[in-house]
Parts: C-alpha cells; structure tokens; sequence
C-alpha cells in the first residue's frame, strides 16, 4: 500500500505536460473545503439556536410538573417526599388555569399562573427575566410579558381587569412587574399571580394544581419521571409531564429542520465531489502509459486502483482539514464578523428590539464535526472509485502500443 500511496502523491504534482491536472486537483480542494466549511457554520448556528431556544422553554417553565386532578391539599407535605428522589433539586407548588383579560372592548385569552413567589426563582429563570417590577407577589398583584403589556397598552402599577372562567365576573389586579422571556409565547400569553391570588381568583380554596419541579439534568427527564411514579404511589390521581413533553412538537420540527438543511448543504460537497471525478479522469487519461507499464511489470488491478482511489482521498482530506479549520473559526467568530459589518453600515445588523437577541449562538459539537468529515469522506471516496476503476480496465498492451 506504502507503493501505490507513494505513487498517488507523485501523480498529484505538477509538470509541464500536466499542469492542468494539478490545478483541477487545487480547484476541487477549495471545493470540498468551501462545502465542508459552509456545513459546519450552518450546523453549529442551527446547534447553537437548538440550545438557546431550549433554555428559553425551561427559563420560564420548571424542568418538570407533577400535575393533579382535582388538586391537592397539601403540596408542601409532597414536596418534601418529592426532593428525597435522586436528581430533583427544587420545588414549588402552583395553580395554573385560563382566563381572559380585558382591554377596551376587547377580550384576549391567557394563561393564568398562582406561584409562590420565595420558591417559583428556585424552579426556573423568572427572577433573570424581569425587567420592570417585582417577582413579590402578594394578593392581587401580577407580573406579565413585556409584548402583552405593549398589546394591552397597561404599564407598571396599572390596573389589570381579569375574567375568571369559573366566576366570569371581572377582577382587579395590579401590575407589579413586567418580564422579558425572550420567548414570545410565553411574553404574549402568561400572567402570573401569588398562589393565594390564583386560588381566590379560580375559586378552589387551598388546593394547588401542580408542584414544578427542577432536576439536575434536563435530559433525564424521563428516568426522574420513572422514579417519581415509583416513589409517589398512594397521593391521589396525578401525571408528570417534562418540559420535553410539553415542547415535543417543537422539538421535533427544530430536529426535522436541522436534519433538512444538513442535506441541503451536504450537497455543496457532492457538487464539489465532481471536481474530484474530472480531476481523476484527466489524471488517468493522462498516465494512460504509465498504467500499461504498471500493469506489464506485474502491476494487479486492485494496485491501480488504489493509487487513483488514494489520489482522490488525498484531495479529498486536504478539502475537508481545510473546510474543518475554516469552519470551526468562521463559527467562533460569527459575532466579531457582525459586529465589524454593523460598525460599517452604522447600525445593529441583528436589533435585539426585533430578535430578542443580539449574537448569534453558535455552539461546535463535537459529534456534529465527525458526522460531518464522516459523511464528506464517504461521498469523496464514491467520487474516487468510477475513475479508479476505468483505470483498471486498461489493456496493458494497447495503451504501450498507443504511447
């Protein structure tokens, strides 16, 4: 193998006669390189946004809920049996329900949350997210998302009129503080009260509707559920659900997404791949005598054809250590690239006011970059093998008497 890999970088170099060659080799390898580096910015930024916007959807929310029919009386006794599990490390309890909101003419549907507000910042980021305000809630005060409060047009210390679907009768509340998630779904829809106000509110006494509860690692959700349903037999009708369960959609369609555009842009690298089969060509072509020779002094097929296949994945590894090198640095320095461009046009070329966020979360993942070259050497060595193999059906003979 030494021999024909020696004979493969001899071929790879220029002469007079071949220059051509070397420079169809040069083009394919800034090819692969371009595909390669474009592969790995796109799924590092996908990766990157994966993450964030994970973070978003366990910022407002607990890890997990430990959700009751009918509610329960005495969540702190639960909670305390609920922390003795491996891997929890919070609780707090909470009543979630619907309600309406009025503004003007106008009645807009939104979720209503009862927190204790001393355990509520253990469970998720709520306390990070505030922006105007409090998080101590007392009675009938609330805090809501700053795109419902633009919507409705209230302000910190306003009056807030909510219906409750049990009473549909009108009840006051005060503003005592606005929130900014990052998460429209959640800054345009959720308002959140003391637990004693929910419960006055939904008209359900001393009972609570769920405990939230944070874990230690997020994706093993599912095992603490396991452990929770074994540890909590006896407490009335209850379901847990994860934060994955409640998002399941969504994380799907970032999955689907983010495997769409990896197909998408592998194709740059197939594109890329036909440089290589052109490259090939043109070198056997061109060492048409050089093969009959091999082949008359005892030369096997599968020799010549290793030489072409190890001149191919030559190419191909240059590309793509190139493509790897280039990638991995253009996604760590995405932010400083934006930040030079919006100097140059004079204004912010990501408005956090429009985004919610001003940099790019990029984030390299090991596994992401070997599937990558993985995948890369995979369609470089299907470019090599056709060439390599037409080098093998040339008769010795013929292409001596030819030359």
């Amino acid at each position: 193998m030494f021999t024909e890999f020696w004979i493969s970088k001899r071929y790879l170099k220029s002469d007079k006669k071949e220059k051509i060659v070397s420079l169809t080799a040069l083009i394919s390898i800034v090819g692969i390189a371009i595909g390669v580096m474009v592969l790995i910015v796109v799924i590092a930024v996908m990766s990157g946004f994966d993450i964030y916007l994970q973070d978003k959807m366990i910022g407002t929310n607990a890890h997990l809920f430990l959700e009751f029919y009918g509610g329960n009386k005495e969540p702190y006794v639960l909670m305390e049996r609920l922390k003795k599990i491996p891997h929890i490390l919070a609780c707090s309890p909470f009543v979630a329900g619907q309600a309406f909101v009025k503004s003007g003419n106008n009645i807009t549907g939104i979720d209503m949350r009862g927190i204790d507000p001393k355990l509520q910042p253990e469970v998720s980021k709520i306390k990070e997210y505030m922006k105007q305000g409090s998080l101590d809630l007392e009675g009938n005060e609330v805090i809501l998302g700053e795109e419902l409060a633009l919507r409705l047009g209230v302000r910190l210390g306003d009056k807030l009129s909510l219906i409750s679907p049990s009473t549909l009768k009108p009840v006051d509340f005060k503003i005592k503080g606005l929130f900014n998630s990052g998460m429209y779904l959640y800054d345009a829809g959720l308002v959140m009260t003391s637990l004693k106000g929910a419960q006055d509110f939904f008209t359900i006494g001393n009972l609570v509707t769920g405990i939230a509860i944070k874990v230690d690692d997020v994706y093993k959700v599912e095992q603490i559920k396991d452990d929770i349903y074994r540890n909590l037999g006896g407490h009335g009708m209850y379901e847990a659900r994860s934060w994955v369960d409640l998002n399941r959609n969504f994380l799907n369609a970032l999955k689907l997404e983010k495997i769409v555009m990896f197909i998408i842009v592998t194709m740059t690298t197939v594109v890329a791949a036909f440089g290589i089969v052109s490259t090939l060509i043109m070198s056997v072509m061109s060492k048409v005598r050089d093969i009959g020779i091999l082949r008359a002094v005892g030369a096997k097929a599968r020799s010549v054809l290793a030489i072409f296949i190890f001149q191919g994945l030559s190419i191909g590894i240059t590309g793509i250590v190139l493509g790897v090198i280039g990638g991995v640095t253009l996604a760590l320095s995405l932010n400083n690239i934006i930040d030079f461009i919006s100097k140059i046009i004079g204004r912010k070329l990501i408005p956090e006011d429009i985004y919610y966020f001003d940099r790019i979360p990029a984030y390299i993942n090991s596994a992401d970059i070997t599937l990558i070259i993985v995948c890369a050497l995979v369609i470089i060595l299907g470019a090599s093998i056709y060439p390599a193999y037409y080098a093998t059906k040339i008769n010795p003979h013929e292409a001596i008497r030819h030359e």
